[in-house]
Formats: C-alpha cells, structure tokens, sequence
C-alpha cells in the first residue's frame, strides 16, 4: 500500500464532506419544489450524491480520517438551500456553469492517490459527468433527462 499525502487525505475529506453537503441540498432544493418531475430530479441528484460519497467512504475509513458529522453537513446545506431561490431554469443554468469545473478537480484528486484508490475515486468522479450530461439534457429538454444519473446509480460509471 502507498503512503498517501497529507494534502491527498485533506482534499478526499473535503470531497467526502462535500458530497454529504450536496445530498441534503438537492433534497432540500427538491422539498421547495412545487413541479413532481423537478422534485425527482432534485432526489436523484441527491441520490447521486450519495451514491459518490458512499463510493469513498471506505476509504476515509481506511485512512482512519474524521470528517465532519453528516448532522452537521446536512444542516449547513439545508441552510444555503433555503437561501437560494432560484427557479428551475436559474438553477440548471447555473449548475451546467458550475459544475464542469469541478471535473478538474476530481481528477486532480485521482492525480495524487495511491494506486489502489483509483478505483473509487473514477466511481466519485463518475458522479460529475453523470450530473453533468443530466444538466445538459435537461437544458434541451430531453424528455429523458435523467437516464445518465440512472445509469451512474446502478454501475457507478458514466
């Protein structure tokens, strides 16, 4: 087994976190919804989100790592959720903005893990091409908007 970097296991937490975060803000986003069909692609983001960070788990577990409580994740996200009050087509656009940066990062994790991570980490990486092509469907109208998010949560690939 490799010898991971501090700046490896910081960064995998913060990601770890961050995907906790994101499972309660696209329920909590979904739970302000008054449109079913936004509602449920909102939970299946959140699913997604769980799914990634459910990915990693066994390896911050592995690390011995101690992240933040998912009470308290939760909370926070709940929070900001509440404070963004953007309708659907703000929203979308707005993450079809945002989220293909995060790509890099991922991969830029992927870049300084242990060989022996890879594997989980494309699945956490997965998640953001997943959402990703979602967004971009979504944009267009594609009546099966969410057939990429599906896919991602019965394989973990994209």
């Amino acid at each position: 087994m490799s010898q991971p970097s501090a700046k490896y296991l910081k960064t995998l937490t913060r990601y770890y976190e961050e995907e906790i975060e994101g499972e309660a803000y696209f329920h909590a986003l979904a739970d302000r919804l008054s449109d079913a069909d936004q509602c449920h692609k909102m939970r299946l983001m959140a699913e997604v989100e769980t799914f990634a960070a459910a990915a990693v788990r066994p390896l911050i577990d592995k690390y011995g790592l101690t992240p933040t409580p998912a009470v308290q994740l939760h909370a926070t996200a709940r929070q900001d959720a509440g404070k963004d009050m953007r309708d659907w087509a703000a929203l979308i656009s707005d993450m079809r903005r945002t989220f293909p940066g995060y790509i890099a990062e991922f991969h830029a994790l992927e870049a300084m893990a242990p060989p022996e991570d890879i594997n989980a980490l494309k699945v956490l990486t997965n998640h953001e091409y997943a959402a990703i092509d979602f967004l971009e469907r979504e944009a267009v109208g594609d009546p099966d908007s969410t057939e990429p998010m599906r896919r991602y949560l019965q394989s973990g690939t994209v």
